[in-house]
């Protein structure tokens, strides 16, 4: 059975089987029995590892899933997954379309089936439909569009209405994984109406791709109707996919916490610092239930007011931090956020030192601070009070951290 956790921390054990990345598990709530997901990507985006991670998500759950494989050879690919870090378990078979036609030998094993002769449809088409009906929760097609090349567009259709009556027949269900080469618009039509589900991948471009997003277009198995949004997302080696927000500020007064935060979120934090005073910022990568963002911090001091600004700049999200201990700091942690010119965007505000003497309770920093019912407000402490440096980052607690990132990224999609 498969599982999942999101952001909220409910678990599902009913997703069998389902994506592993986060927002469309937590969208879709897993890929259900007798349906078919396309995966379509741009020309210029890759979607081949969202095939990777949902074989990985689904073998390592005990799911079996069957691969039909045009686009490289087995090898090329199993390889492939593990500089992603999703090695291959017996739960993976391979049905190797591509050896044949690039005249390469292959033998077949207990996880790889041979296409003899991949130029000829019958096999193809009942190489699969035999292999499938031995019983698979998930068939890979990668790729249908390398299919439809191949031979052509209608007899992909086809195929496809095929292998849908043997998922609804077995209760498994199907992924293909479909590049948009400019192909005529009424065969990518008839293609989207077939599926029952389409998630879209793109590139930001503007001479360069310089980001990433994916969106679901739709989905015919949720009883309501979302409004789906666009996704930011990064393919990281290793790790896969993740949920990818570029800036986020970090801001507050001086030695309210925000380095502490930042190295606590963090495994690779970096300060430039003098005498353990942030003097100019901090830079942190969050990797965290799926999701990954870059933490930019600002320093606390009135002086460096001139960089605020500049440092807000394209954020797309805040933490703003304060000592529990010193409410006459509050206004100008408020007035920071001001200069930073990121009032509008998703915060939440994150009071430390909520353990130490003087701290005031979460009702009395609402009032002080003057904030918003809506606004999330995350006290933090430190791991152990013994083991405090003032010259370093103090390692605050574990489940203040995660429930931080959880509340802004929750938000923040």
């Amino acid at each position: 059975m498969a599982y999942y956790k999101g952001l909220d921390g409910v678990s599902e054990e009913d997703l069998d089987p389902y994506f592993g990345i986060a927002k469309l598990d937590e969208q879709l709530k897993g890929i259900p029995p007798k349906k078919v997901v396309l995966i379509s990507a741009s020309p210029s985006v890759g979607n081949e590892v969202f095939g990777y991670q949902i074989i990985h998500k689904n073998i390592t759950s005990g799911v079996k899933v069957l691969v039909f494989l045009n686009r490289t050879s087995p090898q090329s690919y199993l390889t492939d997954m593990k500089e992603y870090d999703f090695p291959p378990n017996d739960n993976l078979v391979i049905i190797d379309a591509y050896s044949g036609i690039t005249g390469i030998k292959s033998e077949e094993t207990d996880h790889i089936r041979v296409i003899n002769n991949p130029y000829d449809k019958e096999e193809v088409k009942t190489k699969i439909i035999k292999e499938l009906n031995e019983g698979y929760g998930l068939l890979v097609i990668d790729s249908f569009s390398l299919l439809a090349d191949f031979f052509d567009f209608s007899f992909a259709i086809s195929f496809m209405n095929d292998i849908k009556q043997v998922i609804v027949a077995k209760e498994s269900a199907a992924v293909l994984l479909f590049t948009d080469w400019g192909y005529e618009k009424q065969n990518v039509d008839k293609l989207l109406s077939n599926v029952n589900s389409t998630i879209e991948i793109k590139g930001i471009e503007k001479r360069v791709i310089f980001g990433q997003y994916f969106a679901v277009l739709k989905c015919d198995w949720l009883e309501e109707k979302p409004t789906f949004s666009s996704v930011l997302f990064k393919a990281i080696k290793p790790g896969g996919i993740r949920v990818y927000f570029p800036k986020i500020l970090v801001t507050g007064p001086t030695d309210a916490g925000k380095s502490s935060f930042i190295h606590s979120a963090s495994k690779n934090a970096v300060s430039v610092d003098k005498l353990g005073g942030t003097i100019a910022l901090d830079h942190g990568t969050v990797d965290f239930e799926g999701y990954r963002a870059d933490l930019f911090g600002t320093p606390g001091q009135e002086r460096f007011d001139p960089l605020l600004k500049m440092l807000g700049g394209e954020a797309i999200g805040v933490f703003l931090v304060v000592d529990s201990t010193k409410p006459e700091q509050f206004p100008r942690a408020v007035e920071m956020l001001r200069k930073t010119e990121t009032y509008g965007l998703p915060v939440v505000v994150i009071a430390n030192k909520a353990d130490l003497k003087g701290a005031l309770k979460k009702e009395e920093l609402r009032e002080k601070l003057h904030l918003d019912s809506a606004i999330t407000l995350v006290q933090t402490v430190a791991e152990d009070l013994s083991k405090v440096d003032p010259n370093e980052p103090t390692k605050l607690k574990e489940v203040n951290i995660h429930e931080a990132l959880s509340a802004l990224f929750k938000q923040l999609t």
